[in-house]
């Protein structure tokens, strides 16, 4: 469960209106200095500085995962390595615990999305996926910083 007020009917009117970029965009999911975790999002035309980041790393291991409609993620960490994962198909929220007002907040996932998960400690991010879709993510574990 998510720890604030919520439903499915809130939270697909919440991704209705909560302006992610459609198409392809990139968030990065990290610790910060305050120990929890935190998202940015960046349109490619903020991504300059950035893409060699996402895209140069040595790769060990790939996977697709799918995820039914109205699935749930319990909280978790990124862990042992960050992880390259690129939204095929379907609508999800990642939620992270960042201390924003009410406690948590959300970030839509759509097909078109990449995200570089490495957060690593703290409390980490939930996830929900939502609508009649499954969800279809390709993951790319990379290999950790020498």
């Amino acid at each position: 469960m998510i720890d604030t007020p919520y439903s499915a009917a809130t939270g697909a009117t919440w991704l209705r209106s909560a302006g992610a970029p459609p198409g392809f965009y990139f968030i990065h999911l990290f610790t910060g200095e305050d120990g929890r975790s935190h998202i940015q999002t960046l349109d490619p035309s903020q991504a300059e500085e950035k893409l060699p980041y996402f895209f140069r790393a040595r790769a060990t291991g790939v996977s697709i995962l799918t995820f039914p409609a109205g699935h749930d993620f319990d909280w978790r960490l990124t862990r042992d390595i960050p992880r390259l994962l690129v939204q095929l198909r379907g609508l999800c929220v990642t939620i992270v615990d960042d201390g924003c007002e009410p406690g948590v907040s959300y970030h839509p996932l759509r097909p078109g999305s990449v995200m570089l998960a490495e957060d690593r400690s703290g409390r980490g991010h939930r996830g929900k996926v939502f609508g009649d879709e499954d969800v279809v993510t390709l993951q790319v574990d990379l290999a950790p910083d020498p």
